[in-house]
């Protein structure tokens, strides 16, 4: 019989956080190349064959790989031309390295439904962060233990389902005192309103886990593709939520208040070509308005938002980036929300 967890908190789902790039320069050594490997074709093809061991690139043809080294050329040049800004982020050779920037959109960004923003909410949740006043200057939920590992999508646009999940599992934590990693495929394949590995709605999934649950990743296991829904047939624990409530549109204390609180799913626009390679330091500049990436808010700082991806452990500040706060001004930062317990 299912041990079932019934959480009273709220999650919240952010709908609008854009992400565009402020100013720094790079350490080289963080970024996985030197300038010496950008003096000749000879040592561009060393680093070449250097990267394809650490990430276990293997092509089927020469015909493959001369290809794939070339776009590893352009995709260099362009990190270290963009490393030599001043920026306040830097850019690194990763596992996407190989990839042009519309076959990573292709494979790893999916879609986001247009009629997404068009957010439901359940009438009987108070929103949670009503009442607060005072909150911390930081937080960390890692700091706390109510973050998973870092998990990873692969090439699939399911994206919505690691936000939720991480959200959900983070408000377990705090109501329960248990850290325990759930299901995303549970939600691949059973919540049919979203559209699998195309994309899909934080609400719906959202939905999902308030009228049946979610089970533990262990008992229902990612497998990278949508199957049929075999929940019915699956034992052990399930975590349940009450509902969820919108985050108020271009208010960034809201937000912040809301954090400080649990983890918030949130969306993001992630198809520019810094993000792909994206390796650390702060996300700044105006909004825009093609969201297409949900990810998971787990805590903020000074000047920045901390914010947990669904692309491994190996993107960016070990699957984690920072994006530039707007300090009130809502010109910088369009946020919308939704909240569930």
């Amino acid at each position: 019989m299912a041990t079932i967890f019934s959480i009273s908190k709220l999650i919240f789902v952010v709908t609008c956080l854009s992400l565009h790039l402020g100013l720094s320069s790079a350490d080289f050594s963080i970024v996985g190349y030197s300038q010496d490997d950008l003096t000749s074709i000879e040592s561009s093809i060393r680093l070449f064959e250097s990267w394809m061991l650490k990430h276990d690139k293997v092509y089927k043809t020469i015909d493959e790989k001369i290809y794939r080294f070339e776009t590893f050329k352009d995709n260099l040049m362009y990190i270290d031309e963009t490393n030599k800004k001043n920026n306040s982020y830097w850019l690194g050779l990763n596992e996407f390295a190989d990839l042009t920037h519309d076959e990573f959109k292709e494979k790893y960004v999916g879609s986001i439904p247009e009629d997404s923003m068009i957010i439901e909410q359940s009438d009987d949740v108070e929103f949670p962060n009503k009442h607060v006043v005072d909150y911390p200057e930081s937080i960390d939920w890692r700091q706390k233990g109510a973050v998973t590992p870092v998990k990873n999508q692969n090439p699939c646009g399911s994206c919505w389902a690691f936000s939720t999940v991480a959200t959900v599992e983070g408000i377990n934590k705090i109501v329960t005192g248990n850290l325990i990693s759930l299901s995303e495929q549970e939600l691949l394949d059973c919540d049919r309103r979203s559209h699998g590995c195309k994309g899909g709605y934080q609400t719906t999934s959202l939905k999902y886990v308030v009228d049946n649950g979610v089970h533990t990743e262990k008992e229902y296991p990612y497998e990278k593709k949508q199957g049929n829904c075999r929940a019915k047939n699956k034992k052990g624990l399930k975590v349940y939520i009450n509902g969820y409530k919108r985050v108020p549109s271009n208010d960034e204390i809201s937000l912040i208040k809301t954090i400080s609180i649990q983890p918030v799913s949130v969306l993001v626009e992630s198809k520019g070509r810094p993000f792909q390679f994206y390796k650390g330091g702060v996300f700044g500049g105006p909004c825009g308005t093609k969201l297409d990436h949900a990810v998971t808010a787990v805590g903020y700082g000074k000047d920045y938002i901390l914010i947990k991806n669904s692309w491994g452990p190996k993107w960016g500040d070990k699957g984690y980036i920072k994006i530039k706060r707007a300090s009130g001004q809502s010109e910088h930062a369009e946020l919308t929300g939704v909240t569930a317990p």
